[in-house]
């Protein structure tokens, strides 16, 4: 049902994306690589955690899910995709 993300920690992340007070949550998946989490059609929720960490956004791709951000040093390709029918399931950094 949750693919290659742990069931327990992202049903956490849902449920406080739903109750709880938290625009963006985070989870992991089986690797304990670390992901996002934000509602669908909420990308600016994590684009401006981002933004609070010193990153830029200066590319928004939507034809390949893909978010690059610049941090004065380097730039971060973030990529995202849908999960379920009402999240959307963001590459951890920041």
């Amino acid at each position: 049902m949750f693919g290659d993300y742990r069931p327990i920690q992202t049903a956490t992340a849902a449920f406080k994306l739903e109750v709880g007070s938290q625009d963006v949550a985070k989870t992991t998946d089986l690797d304990d690589a670390l992901h996002y989490m934000v509602k669908k059609g909420h990308l600016d929720e994590y684009i401006h955690m981002m933004n609070e960490n010193g990153y830029v956004l200066i590319e928004k791709d939507i034809n390949h899910n893909r978010l690059v951000f610049n941090n004065e040093q380097e730039n971060q390709q973030i990529y995202y995709k849908r999960f379920f029918r009402k999240y959307t399931m963001i590459d951890g950094k920041g």
